[in-house]
């Protein structure tokens, strides 16, 4: 849904988040890394850029984020989210995998190191980190590939709640790549990616109930009603309100 509010409002909403003295927690200083990117406030990045100096993973991560919007400060930009991700920070962990895969921010394209920081996030149950991991194993990036090793980091993504991991384990399931085939078990995963609104799974359960009972059984009735709410969710992505 876009956002109903203007740049100014957003301002004053989170104002109140920039404490004057004290250690911040990571809301405030999420909070001040918002008014630095989408409001470019200068007295929020003149925050940010101090509470990094005092050596707090959250505030170094954000103003890496900052420093990324602009090609000139990219070099400074990696800095503080290799210092944020070699501080325990999953979301820098994750920022810093992801540059690295794309060869992004500068830095030359390395799924080995990716996938080392890649792995540090899935293991504080970063789900979008657990899918990099399957992905890059099923293809072969930074390690071996290996069907099963897809399968296990799609297990793991899908026990996060990444709706996208659980349609794909879904298959794995179906198709018995990677790991046993179980009717049962793929079913269960497809329906879980439904209901978490992924929209490719919501058309795949509906088609499949589709073919379980004739037109007018309860079945059918809701097979139906979600291959409406499939049509509805792609709408809604071209129409730009997702």
């Amino acid at each position: 849904m876009k956002a109903w509010f203007s740049i100014p409002l957003l301002v004053l909403l989170f104002s109140c988040a920039l404490p004057d003295d004290g250690p911040p927690t990571s809301s405030q200083i999420e909070s001040t890394g918002m008014l630095a990117l989408q409001a470019h406030q200068p007295a929020a990045i003149d925050r940010l850029t101090r509470w990094a100096r005092q050596g707090l993973p959250v505030a170094q991560r954000e103003l890496g984020l900052v420093r990324a919007q602009t090609p000139l400060t990219q070099t400074e930009a990696v800095a503080w989210l290799q210092k944020a991700a070699a501080g325990g920070d999953a979301k820098a962990q994750f920022h810093l995998a992801k540059a690295l895969h794309e060869g992004s921010l500068g830095l030359p394209q390395d799924f080995t190191q990716a996938w080392v920081w890649f792995e540090a996030a899935a293991k504080q149950n970063d789900r979008q980190a657990s899918f990099m991991l399957a992905r890059m194993a099923k293809y072969g990036q930074g390690v071996a590939a290996s069907p099963e090793l897809s399968v296990y980091w799609l297990q793991e993504a899908s026990r996060q709640g990444n709706p996208q991991a659980m349609f794909l384990l879904s298959n794995a399931y179906a198709e018995g790549e990677g790991v046993g085939r179980n009717v049962m078990l793929a079913r269960r995963w497809l329906t879980k990616s439904a209901e978490g609104d992924y929209g490719v799974a919501i058309q795949a359960l509906a088609l499949e109930l589709d073919g379980l009972g004739g037109p007018d059984t309860v079945l059918a009735k809701h097979s139906r009603d979600l291959l409406k709410e499939a049509k509805d969710h792609r709408l809604m992505r071209w129409n730009g309100y997702q």
